[in-house]
């Protein structure tokens, strides 16, 4: 331990927030770990957000290592996730003995929190970096699903979609607005937060969340998609890119709009944009498999999402994840409950 130095965001959030921006600014990172995203991540937990326990981990005066680290309680049980589901993985450099300073200290965080569990998912868009699931070596149970990374190098897209795209461009009533920081609209933005409530039925979502999202637009680091029926926004998708990979994070559509195929003109356009601006790949996200997996159930709607996702041109890949209990109820809860739908689905 006496080559490295951890720096907390709880003792020293100046000193944290500097070393995290300096292991970004000299490694290959994605969307996922840029300040502003980690606070929409903490937006979204929202009243589950116990405490973040954040650090980074100095050798000599560089940063080698960060590691987000916020812990979720409900009903007075603790956990190292987001939205009760799997948080970014460490990212760190290879050096001797430093992963296992980092998962040591994580480990010892746990005990400290009396955490029943925690959940990480290795960067999809880092497989070069992280070409196995390291997490497996330090007692964590492996949870990983497919992922898929869309090619924005050279964006195309399957006939189906082709067609689908050809059927809202060829409507003059349709047109694509695609928002960033130069033609930034908090009009706008609201229109999207509306949406999201009319697409899920009620508030899923913090204003707060909705909030951290435009500081991610204004901080250039995302795009909000929208599809327009003349003055009347029926759908949106939020993308966020960093160096050369970007991610498709958030979408809602208008629910008087179901019969219309309304995603592939927003994606084709985005995939553009990205592509204009160096991105070479993009993490769809999840929904992505269509079988029961350790924590993905995924239904008739999900199915379809998968299928729609991988309609544009780009390859699967492993999205490592795994998930270390620190008690016993947490584990007999999670199997409990992992028996019971995959045995439905049976």
């Amino acid at each position: 331990m006496s080559d490295f130095k951890i720096i907390s965001i709880q003792n020293n959030p100046e000193s944290f927030q500097k070393g995290w921006k300096q292991f970004l600014a000299n490694h290959k990172a994605s969307p996922y770990y840029l300040p502003e995203t980690l606070d929409y991540f903490c937006a979204y937990s929202a009243e589950r957000l116990f405490a973040d326990q954040s650090f980074v981990v100095l050798k000599g005066e560089t940063p080698v290592a960060c590691v987000f680290l916020p812990i979720e309680e409900i009903e007075r049980v603790r956990t190292f996730t987001i939205g009760q589901s799997f948080a970014p993985a460490p990212l760190w450099e290879p050096q001797k003995n430093l992963l296992n300073v980092v998962m040591e200290e994580i480990d010892r965080l746990a005990r400290e929190a009396k955490a029943a569990k925690a959940m990480f998912r290795v960067d999809l868009l880092q497989g070069e970096t992280y070409p196995f699931n390291f997490l497996l070596n330090y007692d964590y149970l492996n949870a990983s699903l497919l992922g898929y990374l869309v090619d924005c190098k050279e964006p195309s897209w399957r006939r189906n979609h082709e067609r689908a795209i050809r059927k809202i461009s060829s409507d003059s009533n349709f047109s694509v607005h695609i928002m960033d920081r130069e033609n930034k609209d908090f009009a706008i933005h609201e229109q999207y937060r509306e949406l999201h409530h009319k697409a899920a039925g009620r508030v899923t979502r913090s204003r707060e969340s909705f909030d951290s999202q435009y500081r991610m637009l204004e901080a250039g680091s995302a795009i909000l998609v929208g599809l327009r029926e003349k003055d009347r926004f029926v759908a949106f998708t939020y993308f966020s890119f960093f160096q050369a990979g970007a991610i498709s994070f958030s979408a809602a559509d208008d629910p008087e709009y179901a019969q219309l195929p309304l995603y592939h003109i927003i994606n084709s356009k985005a995939l553009i944009y990205l592509q204009e601006r160096g991105v070479w790949e993009m993490d769809m996200g999840q929904p992505l498999n269509t079988s029961n997996q350790l924590f993905c159930f995924p239904d008739a709607k999900q199915k379809n999402i998968a299928l729609f996702k991988a309609g544009f041109s780009g390859r699967f890949a492993d999205e490592f994840r795994g998930i270390k209990y620190f008690t016993r109820e947490a584990f007999s809860q999670d199997q409990e409950i992992f028996s019971r739908k995959y045995q439905q689905a049976l």
